[in-house]
């Protein structure tokens, strides 16, 4: 056992007044599959032969007021993700002072295990076939957990992975990786560096949660899965969850709804399609961002820190901003009109 999991029901509903999500579980594949797909015409994904093997109280669509930076999509887990405060089971929508921790020791999951190297357990898989337009596909994400901070770099490193296989790949490949690395985005890769067991990771990517929107004690930046394709060619995704070691305390991978989407990159790494709307590529930049607007609305462009301070400001219409000057990580694109309305907000990461 790997924490002593404490219900205080009776003195949690002060805390309970303040969550914001609205939690539905018990979906199909289909209903999680629909709402991770991009729903604009410009997409360019088809998606077929869902199938979800998972408990059914492990998986959910939400939406609401978060404080992960993503407000609308579809949840998996290893353990519960509707809290049931009468029996003291705290899932998803708990808040922090509170552990998720209700496995049932369901089967883990192969793939899963080889990335542990430990037994897995409590496996959330939702796999489906998809046929992009264009040389990529790409979908946004959230990983955290109720590991955090205890147990950084021990053998409790709750893992999950987003495999790809198909054309121009071996077998099925993790695309959940640390940014510009094939480190697999965990438990152990990503946390606040306080562990004394000495694992190296990323502490730029991690949000100790303070919050009271949710029961995950840390939990990543949002991340973007990208993959290489060949446009037409059909490829199998799978994204599954498992514990580790044990079967005792929830993690979490959070999708983005709409964000699954391919279209076609041009030699310079530039979207090329000039019929979408208002956008920022690439989503993975180095020395130069592109605004793009089909009907040259964006007339201002500020871009902001996670901390929420504007960074850069450029006057844009279809060109390239210099971002050569931004330390490397994870900023947020504000696109203004001539009125000064946001018309959009995106995302990118800095390499």
């Amino acid at each position: 056992m790997k924490k002593i999991i404490t219900s205080f029901a009776l003195c949690c509903s002060s805390f309970w007044g303040m969550a914001q999500l609205s939690i539905t579980p018990n979906q199909t594949a289909l209903d999680l599959v629909n709402a991770l797909v991009a729903t604009s015409s410009t997409s360019g994904v088809v998606v077929s032969n869902a199938t979800l093997t998972c408990n059914s109280n492990y998986n959910a669509l939400f939406n609401g007021t978060s404080n992960f930076g993503i407000s609308d999509g579809i949840l998996l887990a290893n353990g519960v993700v509707l809290s049931d405060t009468a029996n003291g089971v705290f899932g998803f929508d708990g808040p922090p002072i509170f552990t998720g921790g209700s496995g049932f020791m369901d089967p883990g999951d192969s793939l899963l295990t080889v990335i542990s190297t430990f037994p897995t357990y409590d496996a959330c898989v939702l796999d489906f076939d998809l046929q992009p337009v264009g040389n990529y596909v790409e979908f946004s994400y959230v990983f955290g957990s109720d590991e955090y901070p205890e147990f950084i770099c021990m053998p409790y490193n709750d893992i999950f992975g987003f495999f790809i296989s198909g054309p121009g790949f071996a077998g099925p490949t993790n695309i959940a990786l640390l940014p510009n690395t094939n480190i697999p985005v965990s438990v152990n890769s990503i946390n606040d560096g306080s562990s004394s067991f000495g694992c190296v990771a990323d502490t730029t990517l991690y949000v100790e949660n303070l919050d009271t929107t949710n029961t995950m004690d840390g939990f990543t930046v949002p991340l973007t899965a990208m993959a290489t394709t060949t446009p037409g060619a059909t490829y199998h995704l799978k994204l599954a969850i498992a514990d580790a070691s044990d079967g005792v305390i929830n993690s979490y991978v959070v999708l983005r709804a709409n964000s699954l989407k391919s279209g076609q990159t041009g030699p310079s790494g530039f979207v090329t399609n000039e019929m979408v709307p208002t956008a920022v590529y690439p989503t993975i930049a180095h020395q130069q961002l592109k605004i793009q607007s089909a009907n040259s609305n964006a007339t201002k462009a500020d871009i902001l820190g996670l901390d929420g301070k504007v960074v850069l400001t450029s006057q844009v219409v279809n060109q390239m901003i210099d971002i050569s000057v931004l330390p490397s990580g994870m900023y947020m694109v504000r696109l203004k009109n001539a009125e000064g309305v946001t018309m959009t907000t995106d995302k990118f990461v800095k390499q």
